[in-house]
């Protein structure tokens, strides 16, 4: 049982001084937050783009047709869910942000040397017939297990949360984040063509000819059909926008808050195990 204890004990100890695991879930915690802020920035452009769009009304009257696009009303609830979402995103990336606090201080160098005293003293303990004691051995044992679960525990985090994203929620992101993509880009080509009827308008005036008329009449019937084509893409948006808020809040905030639930209730554990074993080792 020594020997077992010991052999753990001193592979705890290396896997702790190498940075090679620290690097690792640190490389790991980094994609995960460059994700959130990308995702950040589209809903913030898409955001933009809406806000643009929203104040964008057409109105012509070619050979006496009266026609009349309100672009606003068709992209109004579509931008609450937008702000919606940037929150949620916000809140995403703040989170990771956290996260990432609480990797570096794990990584701390007085955490690495609390953990190789406790060790040392743990190994004497153990071995050192002098001053072997199993209430000192118990309690030793206590500090080095909330040691190691305080260096060891968010990083276990990271990787877990990774496999979890890789595994279940990676494949929904890359085709909702696609889909919310292609409807900002066709929402700045409708602004685009919106702007550029708009301006030929009023340049054109009243007395343009008839030609010229029933080719703005022609536009006009274009935009139609392209918001008829927007409301369809808005709506796919939409779904694929609530895919994105469930993987983010699973990512960061029900795993975290799952996380910090079990490190509390390993506390516990800890303090409250005797550690009965020890009393049989000799």
């Amino acid at each position: 049982m020594k020997i077992v204890i010991s052999i753990f004990l001193v592979f705890a100890l290396v896997l702790s001084l190498g940075f090679g695991v620290d690097e690792s879930a640190m490389a790991i915690q980094d994609e995960a937050f460059d994700r959130a802020m990308i995702t950040f920035g589209l809903a913030k452009g898409l955001n933009a783009v809406i806000s643009l769009m929203q104040g964008t009304e057409l109105s012509f009257t070619p050979v006496g047709v009266g026609l009349n696009f309100s672009v606003g009303e068709v992209l109004d609830p579509f931008n609450d869910m937008v702000e919606r979402f940037s929150w949620v995103m916000l809140l995403a990336s703040v989170s990771l942000g956290v996260q990432k606090l609480l990797l570096l201080l794990s990584a701390k160098l007085f955490l690495q040397v609390a953990l190789g005293l406790s060790v040392l003293v743990t190994l004497l303990f153990l071995w050192i017939k002098q001053i072997q004691n199993s209430l000192f051995l118990s309690y030793s044992l206590k500090i080095l297990t909330l040691l190691l679960l305080l260096r060891f525990s968010a990083i276990i985090f990271v990787y877990a949360s990774q496999f979890f994203y890789t595994s279940t929620l990676q494949h929904d992101y890359f085709e909702a984040t696609s889909v919310v993509e292609k409807t900002k880009a066709k929402l700045e080509d409708a602004h685009s063509q919106n702007s550029s009827i708009a301006k030929t308008e009023k340049k054109e005036g009243f007395f343009s000819s008839m030609s010229e008329q029933y080719s703005n009449m022609s536009q006009s019937l274009n935009i139609s059909k392209q918001l008829n084509s927007l409301e369809t893409s808005i709506e796919e948006a939409s779904r694929n926008i609530i895919t994105l808020i469930t993987i983010f809040i699973v990512q960061s905030v029900i795993l975290p808050l799952l996380f910090l639930w079990l490190f509390i209730a390993s506390v516990k554990a800890i303090f409250r195990n005797e550690f009965k074993f020890v009393k049989n080792i000799k």
